[in-house]
C-alpha cells in the first residue's frame, strides 16, 4: 500500500507548507474531537433516522487494520457502519483539481460485493473550499434527489447533504444512488445500491 500521508513536496513554497500544516492540524483535531462523540452530526430534514435494525446490524465480515502511518482523518473512520465493515484505503486524487489536504477512496463491505459501498472523502484547509467542492460536485450530480437538507453540530449548521439516485421514479433497492454531504472542511461521497447507500449515509457518523 503506498504512502497515505499528504506529501508536502506537492505545496507551492516552505511558507505555505507551514500555514496549511498549521491550518491542518487545528482542523483534524477539532474534528477528531467532534467525531468522538455519537451523533454529532445530524441530519436536518424530513429524513428518517437510522432504524432499530440498521443501528443494531453486525458485519459479516471484520474491518481491515488501518495502516501505520494514518492520518488523524483516517483514524476518525469508523470502523463498522451497521453491517458494513472497512476494507480497503487507497490515496486518490479525485479532486485533487480543488486542492484538498488528503484525500481517499474507502471500500465498506458486509461481505457481498453488489452491496459494497465506495467513499470518496477529502479535507480542505477551510469550510469554505469544501463547500466549494461539494456545490461543484452537487451540480454535477445528475437522476433523481430522493433526499436532502442540512447537517447541524450544536444547533449550528456545518454542511449539506444529498441523496440521488439514477433515473426517474421510485427507486428499487438495487438502484444506482449517489449519498454526497460536507460536514464543516469534509466532504464525502458514497456510492453504491440504493438500499446500502441508505444505510450507510444515515448509520455514518461523520
Amino acid at each position: 500500500m503506498s504512502d497515505l500521508n499528504p506529501n508536502p513536496s506537492q505545496q507551492s513554497s516552505t511558507g505555505r507548507n507551514v500555514v496549511v500544516a498549521v491550518a491542518a492540524i487545528a482542523t483534524i483535531l477539532a474534528l477528531v474531537s467532534a467525531f468522538a462523540w455519537p451523533g454529532w452530526a445530524v441530519r436536518s430534514s424530513n429524513q428518517p433516522a437510522p432504524s432499530a435494525s440498521v443501528q443494531s446490524a453486525t458485519p459479516s465480515v471484520s474491518a481491515s487494520s488501518l495502516p501505520a502511518n494514518a492520518s488523524a482523518l483516517l483514524n476518525a473512520l469508523p470502523n463498522t457502519v451497521g453491517e458494513f465493515a472497512r476494507q480497503g484505503i487507497t490515496s486518490t486524487q479525485n479532486w485533487a483539481g480543488n486542492g484538498p489536504i488528503e484525500e481517499y477512496t474507502v471500500v465498506y463491505s458486509n461481505g457481498d460485493s453488489s452491496r459494497d459501498i465506495t467513499l470518496v472523502l477529502a479535507q480542505w484547509e477551510s469550510s469554505d473550499d469544501a463547500a466549494n467542492t461539494y456545490t461543484e460536485l452537487r451540480n454535477a450530480l445528475s437522476g433523481t434527489v430522493q433526499t436532502h437538507g442540512n447537517i447541524k453540530a450544536a444547533n449550528t449548521t456545518t454542511g449539506k447533504y444529498v441523496v440521488v439516485t439514477d433515473g426517474d421514479g421510485d427507486p428499487t433497492d438495487s438502484t444506482h444512488a449517489e449519498a454526497l454531504w460536507r460536514n464543516d472542511t469534509v466532504v464525502f461521497q458514497a456510492s453504491g445500491a440504493y438500499a446500502s447507500v441508505q444505510a450507510f449515509y444515515l448509520g455514518f457518523p461523520m
